[in-house]
């Protein structure tokens, strides 16, 4: 048991530290200068007092290097990223819609956030979309071919990089 105890730790840590790099990843990708994640109860659009602060700590950061031209938020429901010829019930996307709301409203309300773009990520980008290239099938294939997107059984041992039930919150500065 002795033993047990410091795998199981350093497992936990491992799983947390591989959802972060791939998030990180896909940041980096986009061009952001700041990244959050945050994960959400089951069921639950509403987030704590101190996933608030770290949200908040993130775009002060982020404040502090320069002028914030935009902040990107993605948001999943209790289910990961849908695979290519996959959909989510409406009650799944209207979840992961609550949650980007909820998101919004905090960063425009309380932050003073001006610009925000959403992506629910409960939804592929359709046809149209990905024609033309949009922000919207940009931010999601970016963040599907970094790692940080997995579709349901892409989510590896132990579900190692799963990111149902989470939202991201991206800040990009003015250049």
């Amino acid at each position: 048991m002795k033993m047990f105890t410091p795998v199981l730790v350093a497992l936990a840590f491992a799983v947390s530290a591989h959802a972060w790099t791939t998030t990180q990843d896909a940041a980096d990708r986009l061009g952001a200068s700041q990244v959050k994640e945050v994960s959400f109860d089951k069921n639950s659009d509403k987030l704590s007092d101190a996933q608030k602060a770290e949200i908040r700590m993130a775009i002060q950061e982020a404040a502090q290097k320069g002028k914030i031209d935009e902040v990107k938020v993605l948001a999943w429901s209790d289910k990961e990223y849908p695979s290519e010829n996959g959909k989510q019930t409406k009650a799944e996307v209207g979840l992961a819609k609550n949650r980007i709301k909820y998101l919004k409203s905090f960063l425009k309300e309380e932050l003073k956030v001006k610009s925000i773009d959403t992506h629910n990520m409960a939804e592929r980008p359709n046809s149209l979309e990905k024609m033309f290239n949009t922000s919207d099938a940009k931010v999601k294939n970016t963040t599907e071919a970094s790692g940080a997107a997995p579709t349901a059984g892409n989510t590896g041992l132990f579900d190692l990089k799963a990111q149902a039930s989470k939202g991201v919150v991206m800040v990009f500065l003015k250049r």
